[in-house]
């Protein structure tokens, strides 16, 4: 397994995978998960963010890539939306913040019926 940070790529609609030390783009993916995983902010570029309105990088999943797996745990969704919150959250009938401390396993995929990149954490 390899440590790797995991963004949404807005402009070319796929998740970016960096590698976690070296921060360098070391593949694209629409289908992957992550062990060992956590929701990170930068709060220093997402108050850049807030004040320019222009879109910067600053909001990951940090985990351990997983090649060989299926999914059988039950997920929840997991947004974020820096002029909301500084922090992911649930969505579900209310919005209910994603601990920094939480950590498990991430499934980044692009749903079929809607085409939307999402995102869902273990339960």
């Amino acid at each position: 397994m390899i440590k790797v940070k995991v963004y949404k790529n807005l402009k070319k609609d796929i998740f970016s995978i960096q590698d976690y030390k070296t921060r360098k783009v070391i593949g694209y993916s629409d289908n992957l998960r992550l062990e060992n995983a956590n929701f990170v902010v930068s709060e220093k570029t997402r108050q850049r963010v807030i004040k320019e309105g222009k879109k910067y990088v600053h909001a990951f999943v940090v985990g351990d890539m997983v090649t060989n797996w299926e999914l059988t745990e039950q997920f929840e969704t997991v947004r974020y939306n820096p002029y909301m919150f500084d922090f992911f959250f649930t969505d579900g009938e209310k919005y209910t913040p994603v601990s920094k401390d939480w950590k498990g396993t991430v499934h980044l995929f692009r749903d079929r019926p809607s085409n939307k990149l999402t995102v869902k954490k273990e339960v």
